[in-house]
């Protein structure tokens, strides 16, 4: 009776542990960690670039503020 009571606590246990992993959500769209959300830019000789075009790609901002 003893042992069977103490597989069905492990077993709980074990089951909560691994339920409380898979509860932590991932981060979202402009969350530290997460994916950067899509923006678009104006180019300078026209046309536009769009942070979702560099999907799998090494992206480097370089941002002056004037004023």
């Amino acid at each position: 009776m003893f042992r069977k009571f103490a597989q069905i606590l492990t077993i709980t246990a074990i089951t909560a542990a691994l339920s409380a992993g898979l509860a932590v959500a991932a981060p979202g769209p402009g969350d530290p960690g997460g994916p950067a959300p899509d923006w678009t830019l104006n180019a300078y000789g026209g046309g536009t670039y769009t942070l979702s075009d560099y999907a799998n790609k090494v992206v480097m901002m370089f941002v002056v503020g004037y004023g």
